[in-house]
């Protein structure tokens, strides 16, 4: 696990790109300033947020909400930055309790804007699940800035997508499953094609290995919580907190490969519940 951080010690640089001794007019370059990483290319018209504002920000909604700081986090070397505050208003779904915590985000690579979100850990099992909330997004354009101070009155917007999460979990706990519906999100999640479906290609020793281990993550939840889409969902968290082995961990599995498949699989468990 990665220590905590209290703080982003560095700082973005923008610098002009040259090609035969010319400035290239309507591109530039970012980089760290402490060890000169690159961490873009992009237009001038690109506008980043500088880690110095980031901060500021999340020490302004630690003011707001009373949220104590958990911790800063990077990703892709920094190419994007999170800090993570604790909730304090303690959270169940049917008996069991979850940790919360508030994402604030932001990225140096185009990939994203500046960011809100919410990180969830299920004391039973400490599976965590991740999720960015589209209506708090900012880009990074010309009036990006007074857009960000913006997001620092939504504060109620943000407790009330985090309701609705769990709200959907718990109409997840009421949504029974079948094993044909685990199968359905595994081959989903494994990118089976036909005829691997139909058992006429054969698996790779890797699919197989991965198939069976979803599969076991979802059997050891699926039979403490209950065949339900709650349970189903359970599953994968577990499987991308405990068994998964990720490239680049970050807190909260909020970006990457293991926050895209729990993403995948919440969109899955969606759709049982709104049929």
């Amino acid at each position: 696990m990665k220590p905590t951080q209290n703080t982003i010690s560095w700082e973005i640089e923008q610098k002009p790109i040259y090609s035969n001794n010319s400035q290239l007019r309507n591109y530039q370059a970012i980089f760290r300033n402490d060890n000169g990483q690159l961490l873009n290319v992009a237009k001038t018209s690109y506008t980043p947020t500088p880690n110095q504002r980031f901060v500021e920000v999340v020490e302004k909604m630690q003011e707001i909400t009373g949220f104590p700081l958990q911790t800063y986090d990077e990703f892709e070397g920094g190419k994007k930055v999170l800090a993570f505050l604790e909730c304090t208003e303690a959270i169940k779904v049917y008996g069991y309790d979850f940790k919360d915590y508030m994402i604030i985000g932001n990225s140096h690579d185009s990939s994203t804007g500046f960011f809100m979100g919410n990180s969830s850990k299920m004391i039973r099992c400490s599976n965590r699940f991740s999720k960015i909330f589209r209506q708090l997004q900012v880009h990074h354009t010309k009036n990006h800035d007074g857009k960000i101070d913006g997001l620092l009155r939504y504060f109620e917007t943000y407790m009330r997508e985090r309701k609705e999460l769990y709200i959907k979990m718990a109409r997840m706990h009421t949504a029974k499953i079948d094993s044909s519906i685990k199968k359905a999100l595994v081959e989903r999640l494994t990118r089976m094609n036909e005829e691997e479906k139909l058992g006429i290609a054969e698996l790779s020793p890797r699919k197989r290995n991965l198939i069976d281990n979803i599969n076991a993550s979802i059997e050891r939840e699926c039979l403490d919580l209950g065949d339900t889409a709650f349970g189903l969902l359970q599953g994968i968290t577990h499987h991308t907190t405990h068994v998964r082995k990720n490239k680049e961990e970050v807190f909260g599995n909020v970006l990457g490969g293991a926050a895209r498949i729990n993403e995948e699989a919440f969109r899955f468990c969606e759709q049982l519940i709104a049929a």
